[in-house]
């Protein structure tokens, strides 16, 4: 007798599993399962008809009209001459030109100082 089969016999898992006494299925063990499954495939709802329930439509037209908003708000405003800064530069009468310019002025110093503090799209924005 090998150690293995030794070990096997000393195991106090296989004591526990010799102890267990034998569970038997009850006689309406099958019909009661095949029961469960009829009621289960009855009770499901095809996968088309889930999406037309309250919670899908809501969750889908308010993710529609969030996207309608930011398609409002990026392509509704400001010029189409520079897209990075659009609806930031104010008109040349304007009061805030002056402070317009003197920001773009710190901006572009900071950037000078430590470019990775913006991103690529933003140095081409404020020097052209």
């Amino acid at each position: 007798m090998s150690t293995h089969d030794h070990d096997l016999d000393h195991d106090p898992v296989w004591d526990l599993v010799d102890r267990a006494q034998p569970q038997e299925a009850s006689p309406l063990f099958s019909r009661n399962v095949m029961r469960e499954i009829r009621l289960a495939e009855h009770s499901s709802v095809p996968w088309w008809k889930r999406l037309l329930t309250s919670r899908p439509l809501i969750a889908s037209s308010l993710a529609a009209a969030t996207a309608v908003a930011i398609l409002v708000s990026v392509n509704g405003t400001g010029s189409t001459d520079n897209p990075g800064l659009a609806g930031t530069s104010p008109a040349l009468d304007s009061p805030l030109a002056e402070l317009h310019d003197e920001l773009n002025q710190e901006l572009l110093m900071a950037a000078a100082e430590d470019p990775s503090l913006f991103s690529d799209e933003q140095l081409l924005a404020l020097l052209y």
